[in-house]
């Protein structure tokens, strides 16, 4: 049985280097630099719905300040 190579295989450029992911343009600043439970989430490891939607989109609600407080995935 003879085993076969691609020779060129290690000579041309990775696509994986050129690859560019998506990141969401943030309409606002995150919301936990004015947050008053800041220290308490880092040292919970808990984000709250702002964060969430913040870092997913870029933007959040101020009602969702503090709101639906879970642990951080």
């Amino acid at each position: 049985m003879m085993i076969g190579y691609d020779s060129y295989f290690n000579q041309d450029p990775s696509t994986a280097s050129q690859m560019v992911l998506p990141t969401p343009e943030n309409a606002r600043e995150v919301p936990c630099d004015s947050c008053p439970l800041f220290e308490q989430c880092g040292k919970d490891s808990t984000e709250c719905s702002a964060f969430r939607n913040w870092a997913s989109s870029g933007d959040y609600k101020d009602s969702d300040v503090r709101r639906f407080i879970r642990a951080a995935k």
